[in-house]
């Protein structure tokens, strides 16, 4: 038999899993919250103590390997990771930690500088060409590794000591294994040259940042280092990206549309060559692409909606214990609403602010406001569905993430917007899923 462990380093939590590989099994699952942000920031900033990271990423580990003894597994052949792309930490020339890890969800970036009037952002897309933009996959936003190089970089406050920028989880790794970072190059978002899928160094050399290395690029099946787990050295291989990793756990093949829905959401499509367009790129496993529309309004803008309709009874000290019930069978009782909501509560894709409109007092009730929000979302997918693909190219729509398995009648309004054969994956960790799935790439 052979077994990985595998590590789903998420925004969350940190989640693991047995992975058995001869009989295809995702076992013992477990998982430890997400260290929490560094108080006392500024509003705009996200950083978390890294090594904080790495202690409950190894707790998550070491309940794993007690578990393989328990169940008289002989041998664990390796751990797999897959992590939250974006943000970026900053080390020394032994790899240690200069700065915080300046997470994914950290908008600096977007305040206005009070001498220009502009923010960092907006000057760091005029110091871009389209080539830029298009060599990177169309990836530069705010939260991005490169966004917060040059906010660090135009700020004077990338620390003297700093030799090295990296991703989460090639820190995480690397501080396990006590090892030399590696990247593979899911992971290295908007910081890779899809053409010569090399770090874009000139780029950042005329960004103000050029001094900063970043690790080498590797491939998933390379060794990126041990980690001791009891009296046992154990093979580690580099993280991927948590978005692409979800898709290969729910089988997406070219040919098929991907509507992943969770806490947020993306459309997505596979190929075998880099076609540049009004989309994001990301690199893929076995050498493909995927073109992709993310940070799509969905469970984030949902749950904004339940935080404002809980917000009088928790305010009286009796919180509901329950929403989505009650929510579910509101929406089953509402055949069809003309209410308006735009979810674009959140930056993003469609936009930084939402809306809810059209209100009379027939159809100002919970029912009719959710059909109203998914009804939003299906646009969104089908607006977006058609960027990549014009002629609608797809054979069927692969309807992935937790969501659609909680709202079935977001299934059906998703069902109406995109006629045809639909497949949702019965897959509930697809992180883990797909993390198994590239342990067949790796040899015992």
């Amino acid at each position: 038999m052979t077994f990985f462990l595998g590590i789903d380093i998420g925004s969350s939590s940190i989640k693991g899993g047995v992975l058995d590989r001869d009989r295809g099994t995702v076992e013992h699952v477990r998982q430890r919250p997400f260290p929490s942000p560094a108080a006392g920031l500024p509003a705009t900033f996200f950083e978390v103590d890294p090594l904080a990271i790495v202690q409950e990423t190894r707790a998550v580990l070491e309940e794993l390997a007690a578990q393989c003894k328990a169940a008289q597994c002989k041998e664990v052949s390796g751990v797999v990771f897959s992590c939250q792309m974006g943000g970026v930490i900053l080390t020394d020339s032994a790899f240690q930690p200069v700065t915080r890890y300046l997470s994914w969800r950290d908008q600096r970036v977007t305040e206005k500088s009070a001498t220009t009037g502009r923010t960092a952002f907006e000057d760091l897309r005029n110091r871009c060409t389209a080539d830029d933009l298009l060599s990177t996959g169309n990836e530069l936003r705010p939260g991005s590794a490169v966004s917060l190089m040059y906010w660090l970089a135009q700020h004077r406050s990338i620390p003297a000591t700093a030799v090295t920028a990296m991703n989460l989880g090639e820190f995480v790794i690397s501080q396990l294994c006590g090892s030399t970072p590696r990247t593979e190059p899911t992971m290295a978002l908007g910081s890779l040259n899809l053409r010569t899928r090399q770090v874009h160094r000139d780029w950042f050399e005329r960004l103000g940042f050029g001094q900063i290395t970043w690790p080498a690029i590797t491939s998933v099946s390379e060794c990126a280092g041990e980690v001791v787990l009891g009296a046992r050295r154990i093979p580690c291989y580099p993280a991927v990206g948590d978005h692409q990793c979800a898709l290969l756990g729910a089988g997406l093949e070219e040919g098929e549309l991907s509507l992943n829905i969770s806490t947020g959401s993306q459309v997505s499509m596979l190929t075998q060559s880099l076609v540049p367009g009004d989309y994001q790129t990301r690199p893929f496993f076995d050498n493909r692409f995927l073109n992709t529309i993310t940070h799509l309004p969905a469970g984030r803008s949902l749950n904004a909606l339940v935080d404002l309709l809980s917000e009088l009874s928790i305010a009286e000290g009796r919180p509901l214990q329950d929403p989505w019930t009650s929510i579910v069978s509101a929406v089953d009782r509402t055949p069809s609403t003309d209410l308006k909501a735009d979810l674009s509560f959140f930056a993003g894709s469609m936009g930084d602010h939402g809306s809810i409109g059209n209100i009379r007092l027939e159809n100002l009730s919970v029912g009719h406001l959710f059909i109203a929000a998914f009804s939003c979302m299906a646009d969104n997918y089908e607006l977006c569905a058609g960027r990549l693909s014009p002629d609608r190219a797809w054979k069927q729509v692969v309807l992935s993430g937790g969501l659609p398995q909680k709202l079935p009648r977001l299934n059906q309004i998703l069902a109406a917007r995109f006629p045809g054969p639909i497949r949702s994956p019965k897959v509930i960790e697809e992180a883990l899923e797909g993390l198994l799935r590239l342990t067949r790439s790796i040899e015992r």
